[in-house]
Formats: C-alpha cells, structure tokens, sequence
C-alpha cells in the first residue's frame, strides 16, 4: 500500500537568475515579497504537476511549461500494488479407478497334436541306352606356311597382302602353295647444273655536297604576358556576437540544514557575449594587365646543300655449280607365284602360303535317352489328437471408477495498481522558506493532528510531520510541495 512504500525522492529547486533562486542564507527577504512569491506559486499549483525533463550536452535541464519564479521537484512514484485474497484449486477433480481381477477355471479339452497334412511323393525317371556318331570339328580349308603337319596358321596380313598382289585365295586348290619374291627399288646416278647465286642488284650510295654559311633563327617568339595587380585592403575592427543570450537550470547543491530538499536546480539567464575583432577590409581588388614581350633572334652556322646525296645501282650475274644426286627409277614391289623358280631382278621371301583341307573329325557316343519323365504324386497324411488342461475365462477383467472431489485453498498475492512513473511537481523554493512562513506551516500540521514544535524552521521533526500528513492524506510525499500546503490550508 502507499503508506508502506519506500518513497525515492529526488527535488530540485528552480527559479530565474532576476528573482534571487541562488541567493544566499545571508540575503535578508522582506516578508511581503515572500507572501507574495509564495501566492503565486500556489497559484501555479493548479498546473499540471508532471513535468518533461531533459539534460543537455552541456549539463542544463530543460523543463517545458516551466514558469520563471516557481520551483519544482523531482519525485519518483513507486509503482502501487495490493493485497487480494484468491481461491485457488488446491487438487483438481479427478477420478480413482479400481481393477477387478477377471475369474478363470481350469478345463481338459481335446486338441489337434499335427493337423492332417499332404505329402508329395516323387516318381522316378525311365530311361534307355542308345549308341550313335557326332560329328566334333566339321571339314575345312585352312592356310597354313607349309603342307607338313606342323605348318603354323598364316597371319591375316600376310593373306591380305597375296590378295593384293593378285593371288586368287577363294579359287585355289586345296595343295597349292604361292612364295613371294621382292624386287628392291632402282636407282641411278645423274649429273644437274644447279643455281648457287641468282642474279641481283647492288646499290652504291654516293655522299652529298655541302658548304657553311649563316643563319638568323627565332629563339622565342613575340607574346604577350598577364601581370597581377595586388588587391588593396584596410584594417578595420568590429563588435560581434560570440554567443547569444540563453536560459538554461544549472544544478546546484544546498548543503544548509534548513533546506526542503538538498537537490537545487536554478533556470538562470546567460547574456550574449560578443568580442572584438580586428578583420581586413577589401578597399580595392586585385586586377591584371598585359606586357608586349619581343621576340628573340640569333645567329647562327648552318650547311648548305650544293648536292644532294644519290645512289646508283650495279647489276651482279648470277653463278652455278654442278652438282651429282641419286634418282630413283622404279619403286620396290612384292610378287605372289605358285612356282620356286627364279625371277630376274627379284629374290624369294621367307613368306609361304599354302591352302590346306582339314577332315571333318568325329566319334562314336553312348548316351542315355529318357523313356519317360520324373513325375510326383500326393500323399494325405491324417492329423492326429490329444487331451490338455486348458484355463477358461468364466468372468472378464472389469474396472470400477470413483470420483473425487477437487480441493480448494485461499492465498494472498499482491496486484499492481499503478506503474512507477516521474513526476516534476512545484515545491516551495528555498528563498520563501521565511520563519513566518515555516511557523504556519507548523501551526497547521499541528491544528491536524501531527504535533510540531513551532520553531520556525525547517527542522526535522517538521520534515517527518509533513511526511506523515502526505501520507494519511494519500498526497505524494514531495517535501514542502505547493499541493501539500494547499491542502494544510497555508495558501
């Protein structure tokens, strides 16, 4: 509840520079100036009391709506909360369930041991022995290097290269051999006259004919060049503004014992500030003009060209030479023949084809011929029985449901009524803090119910009466607020 809360307060006291907030507590101030700073603070009272704040770069505050002359204070409001009782379940309702075992009997009863099956049976396969001849390699022509038995098949290049050459292999008789015989290629050996130089031209370069004379040249041309004028100034100086005028609440700390809060903030009035400045001033500017500069001659030696350098051009024959070279008449070739004779120019091969006839080959065989084929047949085989005790289910399994009651119980938990929040509210400021003043507010604490000495100042037991009235009263504890003085009845 708010009278058992913790209240965090932080107040700051604000006013302009011109109506004394940072006066000292050696400043005498007359009492109808107090009245009347505190009337119309407590006329500012009925203004809304939350008030945004803002702390600049610089350390200021910044409070929107703040009004020159009024003072105001920083209170922190914890968030509210109360106490409710709640009924909650304890248990919830549920249900207990109970299993009533099932009932059995033991009975004999006759049983199948093996169930009648069928067997399957096989019959044998009949057979008879028959006797015959197979043929196991068929007749055939092969090519072979020789007609004796241990001649080697010929290779497929050897026959592809007889073919060529005009062999007829697919008409040959079987017996027939053909040799190859090579004949080398022919060569002879010639005389050529050949070209060793060819026939070209040689160019002579004839110098040229010269003779020294002199020369006028031109270094540097005529122009024209761009001269500044330097721009012509005056020293003058000037009064300029550095900084405006501004307001800004700085913060302070009251370390006087009679203060109402130890935090003090003051809107205060920073005049512009200016400076002096000495600066150049442009009387006349720069400008620019054009220089003629002449051109530049000299004199100087040069060759002149009485003949130009020529050419001439000499012809140079062309030469030979004789020269001897090998020159082939006829290329090398190979020939088939069936015959071993001797052929002019040619000389016989190792290579040998002979077309030779292979028998067919075959043997005599006794195999057993199938008369008539395996088959099967089925056999009934009966089941047979026999007598067993068995357990025979005389009452089923059964469940049997209760049903208990949910159990409830009482429990207390706090309810947040409010969110914690900042509030600026107006306070009285430290320079209405007059012994009248503070008499009064004692006085009407007292006529409340919250005895306190009438001192006339500030004192402890004043700050702990006022504390104790903001909170019977449900006002926010915020020190000497305008809000709590409006309500004692002081303003």
């Amino acid at each position: 509840m708010i009278n058992k809360r913790t209240i965090l307060l932080s107040v700051a006291t604000f006013a302009l520079l011109a109506t004394g907030c940072s006066q000292t507590t050696n400043t005498a101030i007359k009492s109808s100036s107090e009245t009347k700073g505190i009337k119309a603070a407590a006329s500012e009272s009925t203004k809304p009391t939350a008030v945004a704040t803002q702390k600049a770069s610089d350390g200021s505050f910044t409070l929107p709506n703040a009004k020159s002359g009024m003072c105001y204070g920083k209170v922190i409001i914890p968030a509210k909360y109360k106490t409710v009782t709640e009924k909650i379940i304890a248990t919830p309702k549920s249900e207990k369930i109970t299993i009533i075992p099932a009932e059995y009997k033991v009975v004999k009863e006759k049983v199948i041991d093996t169930p009648a099956t069928t067997k399957i049976v096989t019959v044998p396969a009949t057979y008879k022995t028959e006797t015959k001849t197979i043929t196991v390699s068929p007749a055939s022509v092969e090519w072979k290097t020789g007609l004796h038995p241990e001649a080697r098949i010929v290779p497929e290049s050897l026959l592809a290269s007889a073919k060529a050459s005009g062999v007829d292999l697919d008409h040959a008789k079987a017996g027939t051999c053909f040799y190859e015989f090579y004949a080398p290629p022919q060569y002879k050996t010639v005389t050529e006259k050949v070209l060793e130089t060819p026939a070209s031209e040689r160019i002579i370069s004839e110098p040229p004919v010269l003779k020294t004379t002199t020369k006028k040249i031109l270094v540097t041309p005529e122009r024209t060049k761009l001269v500044t004028v330097p721009a012509v100034y005056k020293t003058v100086t000037e009064k300029i503004q550095v900084a405006p005028a501004k307001k800004v609440w700085k913060e302070t700390k009251c370390e006087d014992k009679d203060c109402s809060v130890e935090e003090m903030m003051c809107l205060v009035e920073i005049p512009a500030q200016y400076k002096t400045v000495t600066k150049q001033v442009l009387v006349k500017p720069e400008t620019t003009k054009t220089i003629k500069i002449p051109a530049v001659y000299k004199t100087v030696p040069v060759n002149e060209v009485v003949k130009p350098a020529s050419t001439k051009t000499v012809k140079v024959p062309p030469t030979y030479k004789t020269v001897s070279k090998t020159k082939k008449v006829s290329d090398a070739k190979y020939v088939w023949s069936d015959s071993l004779m001797e052929k002019p120019g040619m000389q016989r091969t190792t290579s040998v084809i002979c077309k030779v006839e292979v028998p067919a080959v075959t043997k005599t065989i006794t195999q057993q011929v199938l008369v008539k084929p395996a088959t099967t047949k089925t056999v009934k085989i009966p089941a047979t029985y026999k007598m067993v005790e068995v357990t025979k289910l005389v009452k089923p399994e059964q469940t049997k449901k209760t049903v208990i009651p949910a159990t409830y119980k009482t429990v207390s938990k706090q309810v947040k009524i409010s969110d914690q929040e900042v509030k600026w509210m107006p306070v009285l400021c430290k320079s209405s803090m007059t012994v009248e003043t503070i008499s009064k507010i004692q006085k009407a604490l007292t006529k409340a119910g919250f005895p306190t000495p009438v001192t006339g100042v500030l004192d402890e037991a004043t700050k702990k009466s006022v504390e104790a009235y903001q909170k019977k009263r449900g006002l926010i504890v915020s020190g000497l607020s305008m809000d709590t003085l409006k309500d004692l009845g002081v303003f």
